[in-house]
């Protein structure tokens, strides 16, 4: 039969959504290496225009993993409740985008 002389093929879903993850230790690692640019909030385009995340991701989430010291207002899709509470604490502002 046909369908045994093909060779098989992987699936790929189509209703599947980009987000790029970023830890809160790669946000103050950058934080430290230069602070002139988070004058501005940190958003998903501000962090496309920097090289920092790939151009194919169309929504960020900010996850809990590390510590953040500077104050920084963040603008994400998704944050994990660990992010919340540590952005909160070092006294930064946390932007919900739908």
């Amino acid at each position: 039969p046909l369908y045994r002389r093909l060779p098989k093929r992987g699936f790929k879903s189509f209703r599947k959504n980009n987000i790029a993850a970023l830890n809160l230790s790669r946000i103050q690692y950058l934080y430290d290496k230069n602070k002139n640019n988070f004058k501005d909030p940190i958003d998903l385009k501000s962090l496309k225009v920097n090289r920092i995340i790939n151009k194919k991701y169309s929504k960020l989430k900010i996850l809990g993993t590390g510590d953040l010291k500077a104050k920084i207002e963040i603008k994400a899709h998704f944050f994990s409740k660990q992010a919340k509470e540590k952005i909160e604490k070092a006294g930064g502002k946390i932007n919900i985008l739908k």
